[in-house]
């Protein structure tokens, strides 16, 4: 770009010795920016227009003889220098200058550029934006000439405008012999077997197709065209990859995604070895879904919140979560709220310095907040929580730091929190026993636990694994009658899982029989169930309800008998049924 681009020629021209009367009708009528003075010895003065006029009238406001006034009389506030046409825009940032004036080979004033501060700015502005396009034409560039995939580029015609080394290799040609050349010439030259770059101008579109290249390897090539605002073909891009080098990464792919499937199984089987070490039992979907959310959240360190009745197994829940995180091989420390009389809880949650009250241990003592440092905090029946403790606990759950009863120090703990609970949070708050703030700081992931008389589902599951466990415990072999798993199904279960497991515990120690009968347990539990009766726990389709019921009962009856005459008896059907059923359900 030349200077005179930019230049203004809104200008007049005349001698110095104008008088400046013979000068306002032409500043009227045209309004000239500028009025340059040019003598025999060149351009003398750039005057402004509003200059010459304010003088014009200042004169006839005095009255005054303006025909004596003469142009060169009046000394401009502007300071200029004189350029060439052909100076560069670039350049103008090195001017000092309040003006330049641009003058032709015969040095007669034919351009002004009066914005030299913003030109300045334009100049300073393409310096950097040049040196942008630059540096990113040599990224460009590194990348063509580096690529591992054959690049081929074309004119619209076909005729080869450049490739890059990748290319070179493939094809076994030099870049100096190739250029230039029409595709079609390569072709007959066997170089590849079909001119990709032909199909695409024939059909102007994308193209992928297999060629056999001159060295005997099979390649996929990709062609596209690249299109002007008029909708014509510039340039053909064509890339190619070796099929063996694409079949080898497709296997390693592969192999890599079996990889990860094998460690993914066998951190399954783990996680379903951590859930029978905590003695995590469930057959119900609801339980179904709260293994899955604790398998999610196990490896995060958030704050849980378990909510439900006494004895459905919010400590086994808390435990899975504490063996299923990182913390696994660090202390789990579990505090019972409401266990621990309201004047000792805070010392037994924060822990105490010598002598910070009466009775106190002369050494002090650590609190089960320090006590559980890297590892798990078990907060169980939160709700019983003194107010002015809550406090205390808010503090330490947003800072993560504790003092000591009696002590000024502050102690930095790192430990996951679970709360639990089976009282009404969220009524004790609107009540004014909890606090809320309190309360949404510990219910970052909830997680409520059903009573076992809405989760029918896993009393089989249940009774087979304190079965086990109670025969194992005391060196029995006791068996339960089909009549009491119906009974079991039918009571409501008021103590959940804990009563069933001490119930369990009971009749087989207690009981000498190596049967247990419904008449014993109906003497512990006046249970008197509804023979017959199916419990349904959800709507759905009636055969699909059958299916299940079907499958559940033939599947729960062989865990218990592992027997197939002694499942066909209880069911009242075939033994060959049996067999087929499990079959069926295997």
């Amino acid at each position: 770009m030349v200077i005179l681009d930019l230049a203004s020629r809104d200008f007049e021209i005349y001698p110095p010795d104008t008088e400046l009367w013979s000068l306002k009708d032409t500043l009227v009528q045209r309004r000239p920016k500028f009025i340059l003075t040019l003598s025999e010895q060149g351009l003398e003065k750039v005057i402004p227009a509003e200059l010459v006029m304010a003088e014009i009238i200042k004169s006839a406001a005095k009255q005054s003889n303006t025909q004596n006034l003469l142009l060169g009389d009046i000394e401009p506030n502007l300071s200029f220098c004189t350029l060439n046409s052909d100076y560069s825009v670039l350049e103008l940032n090195q001017l000092n200058t309040d003006l330049a004036v641009i003058l032709n080979p015969e040095h007669y004033p034919v351009g002004i550029v009066d914005n030299l501060k913003c030109i300045d700015k334009l100049a300073n502005y393409l310096v950097v934006k040049n040196k942008e396009i630059k540096e990113t034409l040599m990224e460009y560039e590194q990348i063509f000439q580096n690529i591992e995939e054959e690049i081929f580029v074309t004119d619209h015609n076909g005729y080869i405008l450049r490739l890059n080394p990748a290319a070179e290799r493939v094809c076994q040609v030099n870049y100096a012999d190739v250029v230039g050349k029409h595709v079609t010439e390569l072709e007959k030259e066997h170089v590849f077997s079909t001119s990709i770059t032909m199909q695409v101008l024939m059909q102007k579109k994308k193209v992928n197709m297999m060629q056999e290249m001159k060295s005997g390897k099979r390649v996929l090539a990709t062609a596209i065209p690249i299109f002007n605002e008029e909708g014509e073909i510039t340039r053909v891009i064509s890339t190619s990859k070796d099929i063996l080098e694409i079949n080898k990464l497709r296997e390693e792919i592969e192999e890599k995604n079996s990889e990860i499937e094998r460690k993914n199984e066998e951190l399954n089987l783990l996680r379903e070895e951590m859930f029978g070490q905590v003695s995590f039992i469930y057959q119900s979907r609801a339980m179904t879904h709260i293994k899955e959310t604790v398998a999610k959240i196990a490896p995060m360190d958030l704050t849980v919140l378990i909510q439900g009745e006494s004895g459905v197994g919010k400590e086994v829940v808390t435990k899975t979560i504490h063996y299923l995180s990182k913390r696994r091989d660090e202390p789990f420390i579990k505090l019972n709220c409401s266990l621990i009389p309201e004047n000792l809880i805070e010392s037994e949650l924060f822990g105490y310095e010598s002598g910070a009250f009466t009775g106190a241990n002369k050494g002090g003592k650590i609190g089960k907040i320090e006590l559980a440092n890297n590892g798990t905090l078990f907060l169980d029946e939160i709700g019983e929580l003194p107010l002015r403790v809550q406090v205390k606990l808010l503090d330490f759950l947003q800072d993560r730091q504790i003092d000591r009863v009696g002590g000024t120090k502050k102690v930095k703990i790192n430990t996951r929190v679970v709360a639990a609970t089976n009282r009404d949070l969220l009524q004790m708050v609107h009540e004014g026993h909890f606090r809320k703030d309190l309360y949404y700081r510990l219910n970052v992931v909830p997680i409520v636990i059903p009573p076992l008389r809405e989760r029918k589902e896993d009393i089989p599951a249940l009774v087979k694994y304190f079965l086990d466990k109670f025969n194992a415990k005391y060196g029995l072999n006791k068996k339960l009658t089909p009549e009491i798993m119906q009974a079991f199904y039918h009571y409501e279960w008021p103590g959940n899982v804990r009563e069933l497991e001490h119930v369990m515990e009971r009749i087989i120690v207690i009981n000498e029989s190596e049967t247990i009968t419904l008449d014993y347990l109906q003497s512990m539990l006046d249970i008197k169930p509804d023979q017959g009766k199916v419990i349904c726990t959800d709507i759905i389709p009636l055969k699909l309800a059958k299916k299940e019921v079907e499958q559940h009962l033939v599947t729960t009856a062989y865990e218990m008998y592992k027997s197939t005459y002694k499942v066909a008896k209880v069911l009242e059907v075939d033994q060959s049924t049996v067999v087929k059923l499990l079959k069926k359900y295997k």
